[in-house]
């Protein structure tokens, strides 16, 4: 333990300590955003190989790819068998009209009307295929979500190492002036303190790393705690297209709308199904007849099913038609909601960038002058100690919100190229226009990505 520090060694120490740890950081996260990252391209490719959901859900259309030689196919012919007897002792070959005969019958649909139900089977398979496009922007969608997370559980890791280092040295200093008579016991209690809080939020902050892992390792269907190697840094990537551009490409990719859009075709063939019922179907038998020793007989038939009970096919003519044009309308309403969504998402990460613009050019940069002005005031016992601990603290809270906010910006960015209809997570919680625990000098930050 130093036994005597002058105020000067003891501003030293702390800008020593703050160029050592947080001064080279701030220059390495103004960046404009980092090219494309293998990393993540490898995880979102092993996500689409190996998730379970995809296979599950190529099964599905796959399996709903055989209805339609299934809805093609002639009915099952009928086929039966009856002994006929000429009186009460069994007179077969003996009695004329004692026959043991055979029967074959057929049903015959009308022209048309298995080609229609092959055409109604087949649209509906077709609605499933939209399906696997939602599956696999999903997908990929969550891999993205769950590697920034990551990103953001690591930056904030290595922001709470570089703050674990200033209250360490501060704490030093803090004691030693204590000890010597230069300073007073609730700087070191406070000291103490801010010092216990970074070790607090060490600990959620590894366990939000291993969080991360296992959600990045679940997508991919790999053992839970498999390690991912990262090398990128949160950083902005900018929007590049306008908010017209970013509607006009999610109702172009969003696979919701062209499962609506594939309702309608599957409506429409309904439709001709319904109207094609007017018509008859008909029916062809025949048969043989066996007597025994005497001359066989044979026996040939033709039938019709006339609909006669046309109230039946008109309702349900009519349910093809409601039904097609109720599917229109939600067809429209899907594009709206999805509009309003994407310009929901576009008009936030819009706001993000402002936000951390603001925080590079404005309020970092004046949290670092806060603090370099601080100290130089320290060193000439112009302001107490607790000044020093409020600018360290206001630092390392507007850093954190930076970098929450840099996540929050890529999440939404993710949002825009899954096109989902729903409101997701990044959307319902606005990003923090500070970091907690700024004011009073009290820092409160806890680990996580806020609204995740």
């Amino acid at each position: 333990m130093l036994s005597v520090l002058p105020w000067r060694s003891v501003g030293a120490v702390l800008v020593g300590a703050w160029l050592v740890t947080g001064g080279s950081v701030s220059a390495q996260e103004r960046s404009s955003g980092p090219p494309d990252d293998p990393v993540l391209q490898t995880l979102i490719d092993e996500a689409l190989a190996r998730h379970p959901g995809i296979q599950a859900v190529h099964s599905t259309i796959a399996a709903a790819g055989t209805r339609a030689e299934q809805a093609r196919a002639y009915p099952n012919p009928m086929m039966s068998t009856t002994f006929t007897n000429d009186g009460w002792v069994p007179s077969l070959g003996s009695m004329p009209m004692t026959t043991l005969g055979f029967m074959v019958s057929q049903e015959l649909p009308y022209s048309g009307k298995r080609d229609l139900r092959a055409k109604l089977a087949t649209a509906e398979a077709r609605q499933l295929e939209p399906s696997m496009t939602r599956v696999r922007l999903s997908i990929e969608a969550s891999v993205k979500r769950a590697y920034y997370a990551l990103l953001l559980a690591r930056e904030l890791q290595t922001l709470t190492d570089e703050q674990r280092i200033v209250w360490r040295q501060v704490e030093s200093v803090v004691r030693t002036r204590y000890a010597i008579g230069q300073g007073a016991q609730p700087d070191v209690l406070r000291a103490q303190t801010e010092l216990a809080r970074v070790e607090q939020r060490a600990i959620e902050q590894a366990t939000e790393v291993r969080i991360r892992l296992a959600e990045l390792n679940q997508l991919r269907a790999r053992p839970l705690d498999t390690p991912i190697v990262t090398v990128s840094r949160l950083s902005v990537r900018a929007l590049e297209a306008s908010a017209e551009e970013a509607v006009k490409n999610a109702l172009a990719i969003s696979p919701e709308l062209e499962a609506a859009r594939r309702s309608i075709d599957a409506d429409r063939a309904a439709l001709e199904v319904a109207r094609r019922a007017f018509k008859p179907d008909f029916s062809v038998q025949g048969g043989y007849m066996n007597r025994g020793g005497l001359d066989p007989m044979w026996v040939a038939g033709f039938g019709v099913s006339w609909p006669i009970s046309k109230k039946a096919r008109e309702s349900a003519v009519a349910e093809a038609e409601i039904r097609a044009q109720g599917d229109g309308s939600v067809e429209e309403a899907m594009a709206l909601q999805l509009a309003f969504r994407t310009q929901e998402r576009f008009a936030r990460a819009q706001s993000a960038e402002q936000l951390i613009a603001l925080y590079d050019r404005s309020v970092i940069v004046q949290d670092e002058l806060t603090l370099q002005s601080a100290i130089a005031n320290y060193q000439t016992a112009k302001v107490p100690f607790v000044s020093i601990l409020e600018a360290v603290t206001t630092l390392y809270a507007d850093r954190w919100a930076r970098a929450t906010l840099i996540a929050d910006h890529a999440r939404l960015r993710v949002s825009l190229d899954e096109a989902a209809l729903e409101q997701t997570a990044e959307m319902t919680t606005p990003a923090p226009a500070a970091g907690p625990g700024r004011r009073g000098g009290s820092n409160g930050m806890s680990g996580g990505m806020s609204g995740r």
